[in-house]
């Protein structure tokens, strides 16, 4: 009898545990963990002693969090999160729906900006995350758009990513993701240039030469599906971004720049 008794009592806490983690209270306790970040970084607008460490605590707390979500529950990576986007946390979804980027702004450098993402990725019914913040290299970047490009039998993903260094200087990047071998590969050379074979092109620029223009008419990467072409805005020698894009079209094997 205390056998059973034993097993029922088991069987209850495996079912309240399981309960607990709805997609519900899955996305309630990430936006409490998530709302830590902007309520120290009020508190270090304000002087407040010990802000700053708390701030970065709060960071940790919530990417590593977020990743462990993104791993145990594999439904996570089509859940819309829509409290957590309100909240300010970016999220890209492949096409496909097996390769998802989350993307935040620590609030911990100032005026340059320091941003922490979770890549996580689908193979077959399980998922994996990866905690990208670099804090060696100065943080990461943060990803504004996800294209997603099938060819053949493989798929590419790509990742348009911004940096904010100064009050006076930016840049705009493109990575390519892959799912290899049910591995996230985010070093896939396939854009050719000059030097070689490359998984990024990244430019820098005066964010004085696009700052009248509307958020949404900027210049920026693109990736046009139809001709499967990738644009990317021309930089004159005063770091200011044109009018004009450099072209590169995919010939089968990887892009190459062509002709505008």
């Amino acid at each position: 009898m205390r056998t059973l008794n034993l097993i029922a009592l088991f069987c209850f806490i495996a079912t309240a545990k399981v309960v607990a983690q709805t997609p519900q209270a899955v996305e309630a306790d990430l936006l409490k963990s998530f709302k830590k970040i902007a309520y120290w970084d009020d508190q270090q607008d304000k002087g407040v002693d010990g802000a700053s460490e708390s701030l970065s605590d709060a960071n940790d707390e919530f990417g590593n969090k977020l990743k462990k979500y993104a791993e145990t529950y594999p439904a996570s990576i089509s859940m819309p999160f829509n409290s957590l986007k309100k909240a300010q946390l970016d999220i890209f979804t492949s096409s496909d729906g097996l390769f998802r980027i989350y993307s935040w702004d620590t609030w911990t450098g100032g005026t340059m900006h320091i941003f922490a993402n979770v890549l996580q990725s689908k193979a077959g019914d399980k998922t994996k995350a990866l905690l990208v913040n670099n804090p060696e290299e100065g943080g990461a970047p943060f990803y504004s758009n996800l294209y997603t490009f099938k060819t053949g039998g493989s798929t590419y993903y790509f990742g348009i990513y911004g940096v904010i260094e100064s009050s006076r200087y930016a840049g705009t990047g493109i990575r390519v993701f892959a799912i290899q071998n049910g591995v996230l590969n985010n070093d896939v050379k396939i854009i050719k240039t000059q030097s070689g074979l490359h998984s990024t092109i990244f430019y820098e620029y005066d964010f004085g030469s696009v700052v009248d223009i509307p958020f949404e008419k900027r210049p920026t990467i693109t990736f046009d599906q139809a001709t499967q072409t990738i644009r990317i805005p021309l930089v004159n020698a005063k770091a200011q971004v044109t009018a004009k894009f450099i072209n590169y079209k995919f010939n089968g094997q990887y892009f190459e720049k062509i002709k505008s």
